[in-house]
């Protein structure tokens, strides 16, 4: 997984959101009230939420990276939809009674 590819369609599931923080410097419009915001990548990693700060080169990629995660998701879904009514079918015809296993010696 640490190798870079740079050949294949980033797949992501999360969310963007915007982080808007003060810097702390007293000449900044920040201090008046209008925050710096930094684009980000929110998601759950086993369990934690991780937030990926984003450039805003990154920020199309990266929406073109969850909307294709959407749509898999949505096409995932619809497999499992329609194996489920397949075994829901198979469970409502009637069953054929098993035949009972011969005894050895019995005739």
């Amino acid at each position: 997984m640490g190798e870079e590819t740079t050949d294949m369609a980033l797949l992501l599931r999360g969310s963007v959101i915007t982080l808007r923080r003060k810097c702390g410097r007293s000449g900044c419009h920040c201090a008046d009230g209008t925050l710096h915001e930094t684009p980000a990548l929110s998601l759950n990693v086993e369990g934690k939420t991780r937030i990926v700060t984003l450039r805003a080169v990154e920020l199309s990629e990266v929406k073109a990276a969850l909307a294709r995660y959407k749509q898999a998701r949505k096409k995932l879904d619809k497999q499992v939809q329609a194996s489920l009514a397949v075994l829901q079918a198979r469970r409502a015809r009637p069953q054929r009674p098993q035949r009972q296993a011969r005894k050895k010696g019995a005739s």
